[in-house]
């Protein structure tokens, strides 16, 4: 694969979120409220791009969850396009897009816009209200290669040196130094942005929902009980952007499902695709690159309670440039196929009320 060409590419999406938002089946009257919600988060893939009739792999599986809110990354003409193949398959969605990350919906959306790096629906819900944000961080500054002896893609400043290739006195383990790298991404500093947002719309009784793909570990799962897993040379970790959303109160979905990282990683990239070839897939083809990097959360005290949480999509993942089944732990709620992209989904079930 020409990695070079797969960046400048994913670059395209990643560069903002500042488009005109684009919507459709907006209505002036609320859904009856619903006693619970399903919601997925899943990247697409370059747009549903990378792998034959990527799209409607994708509408596939949200048809298969049967979601309520689906929260899209990479998405960019994806969130619009989808619409009318679920609708053909009988489903009516509604939608709000930008430049990259969407928001769907089974439930009429009132209004929209963007943040930096999000996409943000109003969705009204009978008597309560829900504002749903659909996150695609940064992709380059992906410090979690540094302790795993990679470069992180940095294009100036501490690291640049090393590109996205080995680094040849081997890996970073000083903390700070990943810290400041994973700092100067800017992905903590949108996770504040959105803190923001989100709290105005929380000032109003507002339900609040993020997900996405964030580029970036957890705090949660890099810590002295993984510290010597999958790669991560004896590092504890707190990444800034989910060590925010801790500080703040939100709630992780599948790590307050899955409790324990070393027993239930829940790794979300990368997912081992059946229809891509391995190089495709890997970006530090002699580590154990496999992180969570994809998430759902909600606020705190806001009327929504998570009930369950699972990862969609097959169980194997790249590891060291082969394919490498996870064990059974009970994470896996669904295995679409064809499945549509490097990375697996996440599934969450809430309360609403």
């Amino acid at each position: 694969m020409n990695h070079e060409l797969s960046r400048r590419s994913l670059l395209r999406f990643a560069a903002g979120t500042t488009a005109a938002v684009g919507m459709a089946g907006f209505a002036g009257t609320a859904a009856a409220a619903p006693t619970g919600l399903r919601v997925l988060t899943i990247n697409t893939w370059m747009n549903g791009t990378k792998v034959p009739d990527g799209l409607n792999r994708v509408a596939a599986v949200i048809r298969q969850v049967d979601a309520d809110i689906v929260l899209l990354s990479e998405a960019k003409t994806a969130t619009a396009d989808l619409v009318p193949l679920l609708a053909a398959a009988g489903a009516t969605y509604h939608r709000a897009t930008s430049s990259d990350p969407g928001v769907l919906s089974k439930f009429p959306i009132a209004s929209a816009g963007t943040l930096p790096g999000m996409a943000k629906a109003v969705i009204p819900l009978g008597d309560k209200t829900l504002v749903a944000y659909a996150a695609h961080l940064e992709y380059r500054w992906y410090a979690t290669y540094l302790p795993r002896g990679y470069g992180a893609g940095v294009p100036s400043g501490e690291f640049s040196e090393f590109g996205w290739n080995k680094i040849p006195g081997g890996p970073v383990t000083d903390v700070a130094a990943v810290q400041r790298c994973n700092d100067a991404s800017g992905r903590p500093g949108v996770i504040d942005r959105f803190l923001a947002d989100a709290e105005a719309e929380r000032a109003r009784g507002r339900m609040v929902l993020l997900g996405g793909d964030f580029n970036e570990p957890s705090a949660l799962d890099w810590t002295t009980g993984t510290k010597d897993l999958y790669d991560h040379n004896g590092t504890v970790v707190p990444w800034g952007s989910t060590a925010k959303l801790a500080a703040a109160g939100y709630v992780d979905a599948y790590r307050s499902t899955f409790p324990d990282p070393a027993t239930h990683p829940g790794f979300t990239w990368p997912a081992s695709n059946a229809d891509a070839p391995v190089s495709s897939l890997t970006w530090a083809p002699d580590a154990d690159e496999r992180d969570r990097i994809d998430y759902l959360f909600s606020s705190p005290g806001s009327g929504l309670r998570v009930t369950g949480a699972g990862i969609v999509g097959p169980r194997a993942s790249i590891v060291r440039s082969k394919r490498v089944d996870e064990p059974e732990a009970g994470e896996f709620t669904a295995n679409p196929t064809p499945w549509p992209t490097d990375h697996k989904a996440v599934l969450a079930t809430y309360a609403v009320g």
